[in-house]
């Protein structure tokens, strides 16, 4: 009787330490996220991870909300392009603090999966009929100007997705994937925006999807390029080259513009592999032009993402190609949007110099008067300079009539190219020709064409 009793004692006295055990545990972890959520430290991701499944699991039953918000900077490759990696920490740095001063008590901020990404936890405790205002306050107080490098002022704008539980999801990934679309949604549109996830947004699934397929698309060749031609205002039949535009032949979605996949391709890092592949169709279009045509002196327009050129490999790369295909570089236009957003950048101008010295020919979008630019053009001996369908609409005020003026004459000064996009009328096309504009593109002249339709435009001129 006594050896039961002892063993009867001993099992109660060993269940009651494993509550104890279990009880003490639950209270650190309670103890544990109470610190966290007074804490204004900026914590790894796997910490708010990790308190968002605890705090899943304690408020299912009670259905207490919380929220979720990811915060990306706009355009942060900029940064990145203009500063070492010490001034990228610190401007974050900034924004960091910049945000924590909006965030309700018992917030929690990580640093997210990329250096400009933030992840805010938002408790229970926080009137949540009110989220829309405090991100709003949370955008603006992130946006406030950084300065650094003895008052170089920093200009940024941010992106903000949010979801709440139970509302968007009842676990951890479906919240984060709700973040991801309703993110996704904002970039899409342009950033700098707040997208509160919905359920009609989960068609945005598709373009994360997207995501994944373009690093599969070159390999599959997917990609193609349609051709718009670039003629001499004074004659149609007087025809200079062609501009390649890059489409995207995708399986199911059909045949898909730039602006539906290029923002991908950069936060995927399939963009330069997709310029490169660029550069070798134009390359391999001259060959067929000049051995199946007999046009040797037509040139391409291939686009160029200013990225690319800072990449110090795209040299070397290009003067394979040239090697490979035994081609005339001089017959290739790279054409470098944005450029006058790099004109300061020394690796950029660098690099631009040396792909000048294969040979090819450099042509720069122009949307807005930009003095600087001009110095630029000579200094760099630019090719081309391109303005785009909105250019003209300038004209509205004096003293950009005078720029435009003053870039026809320059131009014809340094005997450049200067050509006109998106003409659509006759009547565009003569007022260019007054002016002394002396190229034009777009639909009055011809659409985009795919090769075999190109080869027809070209014999039939």
């Amino acid at each position: 009787m006594e050896i039961f009793l002892t063993i009867l004692v001993t099992l109660i006295l060993i269940g009651l330490i494993i509550g104890l055990y279990f009880v003490l545990k639950h209270e650190l972890r309670k103890y544990r996220d109470e610190k966290l959520l007074v804490s204004d430290e900026v914590v790894p991701l796997s910490t708010l991870t990790n308190l968002v499944d605890r705090m899943i699991k304690r408020n299912t039953k009670k259905a207490k909300p919380f929220t979720l918000m990811l915060i990306d900077l706009d355009q942060y490759q900029d940064i990145v392009d203009a500063f070492n990696e010490e001034e990228e920490r610190l401007i974050m740095q900034y924004v960091s603090n910049h945000i924590k001063t909006a965030l309700p008590e018992e917030s929690v901020i990580s640093q997210g999966v990329k250096p400009d990404q933030f992840y805010i936890f938002i408790p229970d405790s926080f009137d949540h009929s009110n989220i829309l205002n405090l991100a709003k306050h949370i955008k603006r107080e992130s946006q406030r100007k950084v300065s650094i490098l003895d008052g170089v002022e920093i200009k940024k704008t941010v992106s903000i997705g949010i979801a709440t539980f139970p509302l968007h999801g009842n676990t951890k990934d479906l919240l984060f994937q709700a973040l991801d679309i309703a993110m996704y949604i904002v970039k899409k549109n342009g950033g700098n925006g707040i997208k509160y996830y919905s359920e009609e947004l989960s068609q945005g699934k598709e373009y994360l999807d997207l995501y994944h397929e373009i690093r599969e698309a070159i390999e599959k060749e997917e990609f193609i390029y349609f051709y718009q031609p670039i003629v001499s205002t004074s004659d149609t039949k007087d025809i200079y080259g062609v501009e390649a535009l890059l489409r995207w032949q995708h399986p199911k979605r059909g045949l898909l513009a730039p602006q539906s996949f290029i923002g991908l391709a950069e936060q995927s890092g399939e963009l330069d592999a997709i310029g490169i592949w660029g550069v070798e169709q134009a390359l391999l279009l001259l060959t067929d032009l000049s051995q199946l045509y007999h046009m040797h002196n037509l040139v391409v327009n291939i686009n160029v993402s200013p990225r690319q050129i800072l990449n110090e490999e795209t040299f070397t790369i290009f003067q394979r190609l040239i090697l490979k295909h035994r081609a005339k570089p001089e017959m290739v236009a790279i054409e470098i949007p944005d450029f006058s957003t790099y004109k300061n950048n020394e690796t950029f101008m660098r690099n631009l110099i040396k792909i000048k010295t294969l040979g090819f020919q450099i042509a720069i979008d122009l949307s807005t008067t930009d003095y600087d630019v001009l110095d630029l053009v000579e200094r760099f001996k630019i090719d081309m300079i391109k303005l785009n369908r909105d250019f003209f609409k300038l004209e509205e005020n004096y003293n950009k009539r005078k720029y435009i003026q003053m870039l026809i004459d320059f131009v014809k000064a340094k005997e450049l190219k200067l050509v006109a996009e998106g003409v659509e009328t006759e009547a565009q096309l003569q007022e260019l020709y007054t002016k002394g504009v002396g190229y034009a593109q777009g639909y009055f002249i011809a659409k985009p064409l795919d090769q075999t339709q190109l080869s027809a435009f070209l014999t039939q001129k």
